[in-house]
């Protein structure tokens, strides 16, 4: 895994100029990997989702230098965000392997073993023996030796089944304390990450002025000069402005659907006509439906969009 991000880090560095499209592979892809390497830190995929790459407004004549210091202050911090998750995953190995050599180290168990006297043990065998020429089966058993002996086995059966269930339990909790230090390891990392969340709304929530109101989108006033395109809607859709006769503009359009003169006619056309007061609908990509009045085509060509409701 750290190998993919090595790999999406890899890209992001090369990543061009408004390549939309290797964009959103690199941001889908970087977002899946950090879901599967860290499934205890979900705010991880939404620092990825908050990091913008175009201006967060648009002020009519502001040019595209915006564009470009938005994308490259978005890219370099998808870098640093990838660069900061594999040192992380790297760290987190190497802890979780010192662990485990640690307590899968040989341990000495001392043990005690009781050693009989073998010269009684060859006495009783001879004694036993002579018993046995005299003596029935049942006679021939020396009952204060046997018993005793009944009861050594035994109690050395229940010793040994206690050294083997200790083995066992002292593995178990062994297993146990490994879990528990990993899950104490991302406890500390969620408190920390929830720590530093709450620093960034308190620090965003200081740059609000307390007089500050929304701006409202619509209805939405753009100046378009003849001299230079015009990028609305976040640049999802470019136009441009030609001056055709004393008060008639051409205008062109890019990144959208398509254009009508009437609200109950096809949209089937980039440009259109228009003079001062005149009114048309264009419709998005996303098949919305936009109002457009002609404000003024003298200096600059002036419109006014409205939402169609």
């Amino acid at each position: 895994m750290i190998d993919k991000l090595n790999e999406l880090k890899s890209r992001a560095e090369n990543l061009r100029y408004n390549d939309e499209k290797e964009l959103d592979d690199i941001v889908r892809k970087t977002i899946m990997y950090v879901d599967q390497i860290f499934p205890m830190k979900p705010t991880y995929q939404s620092d990825v989702k908050l990091i913008k790459f175009k201006p967060s407004f648009y002020v009519s004549g502001m040019g595209e230098q915006p564009y470009r210091d938005s994308w490259n202050s978005g890219q370099q911090k998808l870098i640093n965000f990838l660069d900061t998750r594999i040192e992380e995953k790297e760290l987190e190995l190497k802890t979780t392997t010192k662990i485990e050599q640690k307590y899968l180290e040989p341990r000495i168990v001392e043990k005690i073993v009781t050693v009989q006297d073998n010269a009684r043990i060859e006495d009783l065998i001879q004694e036993n023996t002579e018993l046995r020429k005299s003596k029935s089966l049942w006679n021939r058993i020396n009952w204060a030796i046997f018993i005793p002996s009944i009861l050594t086995a035994l109690g050395g059966a229940f010793v040994l089944g206690i050294y083997i269930g200790k083995a066992q339990f002292d593995t178990e909790k062994l297993e146990l304390f490994q879990k528990n230090q990993i899950l104490e390891n991302r406890n500390d990392s969620l408190n920390k990450e929830a720590d530093i969340s709450n620093i960034k709304i308190q620090n965003l929530t200081k740059l609000i002025p307390e007089d500050f109101v929304p701006k409202q989108l619509f209805p939405l006033k753009i100046q378009i000069s003849f001299s230079s395109p015009t990028s609305i809607f976040d640049g999802e859709i470019l136009v441009s402005a030609k001056k055709e006769f004393d008060d008639i503009v051409l205008l062109e359009f890019k990144g959208i659907n398509g254009l009508s003169a009437d609200l109950s006619k096809p949209y089937d056309s980039l440009n259109i006509q228009v003079k001062e007061g005149d009114r048309f609908y264009l419709k998005s990509e996303s098949k919305m439906i936009y109002v457009i009045n002609v404000l003024s085509t003298t200096i600059s060509c002036d419109i006014e969009i409205m939402e169609k409701k």
